[in-house]
């Protein structure tokens, strides 16, 4: 028996992996029960189909199953054992080391202990004392989150790695953290002040969403908008995004004469460059690490290693933090979506896009269709709600994001050393961003526009996927004997 090639190995192993992480995420499996049935699995490849040619690829999957499960559990006991520290009173030197949240009727700050190394959650005054990188002397006792509706709020702040929210808090200022991530955080602070300070609100709003991710700073009615249009993702910095602007940047750079290979590297650079200035959220670097994996398979090997180096990107993030496939929308949005992507490239690059191209439009709208169709049940799961002008609504305005960010990029450069050329970008990105809220608006007050969705079990999820990839699979293997 032939043992299966690497890369055929590492998506066997990668996909096995994060398929136990799911099962031990979204199903109630006792652990012992999957370990047996995975045991019995594992045996039948070895010792009865033995003499079937991808015999060994199964075994390695269900490995990987093994160890995704494995990991999962283990840190679930970890977030349990965490309940020790319930009521018990804490006090000490703590830094603010993120963004301070605005809600509708006090602020979010969180606030890690330095000797103990516990990150709370500080419900504060609407407008609090404190900012990022403040230290403070600060005394709370922890209690556990508490459900919100049907949401898990407590699994989802153990996913950022925060664990207790503060009862009966007080503290007091006493420093600035001067570490290398409050100084990046500092820094993207004030560069959204400069887009704040140039571009009108609501434009603004969006400005700082397209470029720092998170839909917060919109208004509640632009938020609902947003999500009747399935246009949600455009705040949110994921592997979707991140291919769209990397097809944007090749189709400039090859429109204007650069070979494909060169204009790979300068796409590279330019995601390097977008994901260092908006500071380097985690977000925005797990979906340039699935953008530039993809880029290179595609253009240097073949898709059978886009896929390899998409699962084992991913797997590689879930053994760091398994609470990422449950938990992050976005993580499992730029996952989808990117896979969508390399599923059906070849296919539209040989049928579609070899015969018009429309600079790079034509692609654009195949990568948002290819992105939509993976993503569908994920937003119908966690929204309950499926927008019908979705698709329409990306086509209008996907096409313009990747230059409306680029003048607000060239508006933040620009308005340290010449402040002309600044107000310029800042007008261009405002008629763009105008343009964007308008289809929006337009959309969104369509009566049909959304349609509520009933409560969808996991099940249903898994097994539109399955019939996705047989019908990918099956004209994939058609295209290829033509």
């Amino acid at each position: 028996m032939t043992f299966p090639h690497i890369s055929r190995s590492t998506l066997a192993l990668s996909v096995g992996f994060i398929s136990g992480v799911g099962v031990q995420s979204f199903f109630i499996v006792p652990y012992d029960v999957v370990l047996f049935l995975v045991s019995i699995c594992i045996l039948m490849c070895i010792f009865v189909f033995y003499k079937k040619q991808h015999s060994w690829v199964f075994v390695i999957f269900f490995l990987g199953v093994i160890y995704g499960v494995t990991v999962m559990r283990d840190h679930v006991h970890f977030i349990e054992d965490q309940k020790d520290m319930i009521g018990k009173k804490l006090f000490g030197d703590a830094v603010v080391e993120r963004d301070i949240i605005q809600k509708q009727w006090y602020a979010e700050v969180y606030a890690r202990y330095i000797d103990q190394d516990i990150t709370v959650l500080i419900k504060d005054e609407k407008y609090p004392r404190v900012t990022q990188g403040d230290k403070i002397a600060l005394s709370c006792t922890p209690m556990l989150p508490e459900m919100v509706d049907d949401f898990d709020y407590r699994m989802y702040l153990a996913m950022h790695g925060v664990y207790f929210i503060c009862k009966d808090h007080t503290y007091e200022i006493i420093g600035e953290d001067l570490s290398i991530g409050t100084r990046i955080g500092a820094l993207r602070h004030a560069w959204e002040q400069i887009i704040n300070q140039t571009i009108p609100s609501p434009q603004a709003a969006l400005a700082n969403g397209l470029i720092f991710g998170g839909d917060d700073r919109l208004s509640k009615e632009l938020q609902l908008q947003f999500s009747r249009t399935g246009m949600t993702h455009v705040v949110a910095v994921s592997g979707y995004n991140v291919s769209i602007i990397i097809t944007a940047i090749m189709g400039i750079v090859i429109f204007c004469g650069a070979y494909r290979k060169m204009a790979v590297v300068i796409a590279i650079i330019g995601v390097v460059g977008f994901v260092f200035l908006i500071g380097f959220p985690s977000s925005a670097v797990r979906a340039a690490i699935m953008g530039i994996i993809v880029l290179v398979a595609a253009t240097f090997g073949r898709v059978s290693y886009a896929y390899s180096g998409i699962c084992f990107a991913a797997a590689l993030m879930l053994i760091h933090n398994p609470m990422l496939l449950r938990y992050d929308i976005g993580f499992q949005l730029s996952f989808l979506a990117t896979i969508g992507i390399v599923a059906t490239h070849s296919f539209f690059e040989g049928t579609i896009l070899m015969r018009k191209d429309a600079f790079g439009l034509v692609e654009i709208i195949m990568l948002t269709v290819s992105a939509q169709i993976f993503v569908l049940p994920i937003i119908a799961y966690y929204f309950h709600t499926f927008s019908t002008l979705s698709i329409i609504a990306n086509v209008l305005i996907l096409p313009i994001v990747p230059f409306t960010m680029l003048l607000i990029v060239l508006l933040i450069i620009f308005s340290y050393f010449f402040m002309p050329a600044a107000i310029i970008c800042g007008w261009g990105a405002y008629f763009l961003l105008t343009y964007e809220i308008w289809v929006i608006n337009y959309f969104s007050r369509i009566s049909w526009s959304s349609v509520n969705v009933v409560q969808i079990e996991p099940w249903w999820c898994v097994l539109y996927y399955i019939l996705l990839f047989s019908i990918i699979y099956y004209f994939q293997k058609n295209y290829e004997r033509k």
